[in-house]
């Protein structure tokens, strides 16, 4: 993967991550995929709690 289009996912990710952030803050609910594929409807503020540790491990990784 080229760096261009790693800068272009990354900037993709934080838009996704900043908007769902403020459908937490709404209260909404999204849709994800379970482990199967099939659709399943969770509330907003669990998946920014994940990519909030998500984010966490990966800045811990960075700094050992």
């Amino acid at each position: 993967m080229s760096d261009e289009m790693r800068k272009i996912i990354e900037c993709m990710q934080e838009a996704v991550d900043a908007e769902m952030e403020r459908k937490a803050k709404l209260g909404y609910k999204a849709v994800i995929a379970d482990k199967n594929g099939k659709p399943k409807i969770v509330s907003a503020r669990y998946l920014v709690r994940k990519i909030r540790a998500r984010k966490k491990a990966a800045a811990a990784a960075a700094d050992q």
